[in-house]
């Protein structure tokens, strides 16, 4: 059973890893708002990441095969989607690196990175395949159901909360008349994986 919850963890921590548009939002949000806004964001993540590790654990199967038939319109909404999401992050204007975070902005940052990471078809299938590869199988696991998604959820979140604290020293290293166009060219990186995204969602479409 500890094998287990040690395989789930790894997985939450192995699913999130990957820079893509959510880390470079946590970033943005850590930036512009500081570590508990970047915490927030990264809570919203690993949300997501759990919500896909239980459809991974209880619908393998179905869930490849409805990507597969579906999957040039999930990356056409999901891309656009992600797309406005980080043009939104880069007119943002980053505070003052001394000002504290604004209180009304947790909700919204995890709000945002859940729904980046929850339209975006790469996500889930890293996921499926995370759990084909560690043969994490709700039929044979002897470890509750619960467990092991509240395990996922834990790795995943000890991930994001590190990313967090990571990006909010490196925030303290940079100087004030840089930090705007870190968090330009971390939104532009964002719309740029949305745009990505769109463009490999009309290939799957029309051609």
């Amino acid at each position: 059973m500890l094998f287990e919850i040690l395989k789930a963890m790894l997985i939450g921590v192995v699913a999130s890893v990957p820079l893509g548009p959510v880390a470079l939002l946590v970033m943005q949000k850590t930036f512009c708002y500081g570590r508990q806004t970047g915490f927030a964001a990264g809570i919203g993540s690993a949300v997501a990441d759990t919500f896909f590790a239980l459809v991974s654990l209880f619908a393998l199967g179905w869930v490849q095969d409805f990507i597969a038939t579906n999957e040039g319109v999930i990356m056409l909404v999901g891309g656009l989607v992600i797309a406005i999401v980080g043009v939104f992050a880069m007119l943002r204007r980053p505070l003052d690196l001394n000002a504290r975070p604004e209180g009304g902005n947790y909700f919204s940052s995890a709000f945002q990175a859940a729904g980046c990471a929850l339209l975006n078809p790469g996500a889930l299938a890293f996921m499926l395949a995370l759990v084909a590869v560690f043969r994490l199988d709700i039929e044979s696991a002897r470890c509750p159901m619960w467990l092991l998604v509240l395990s996922v959820f834990a790795g995943a979140l000890l991930w994001w909360l590190s990313f967090a604290y990571l990006s909010d020293k490196l925030r303290a290293a940079i100087k004030s008349n840089h930090l705007h166009w870190v968090t330009i060219v971390a939104g532009a990186a964002v719309v740029l994986f949305g745009l990505l995204l769109v463009g490999k969602g009309l290939c799957e479409i029309f051609v």
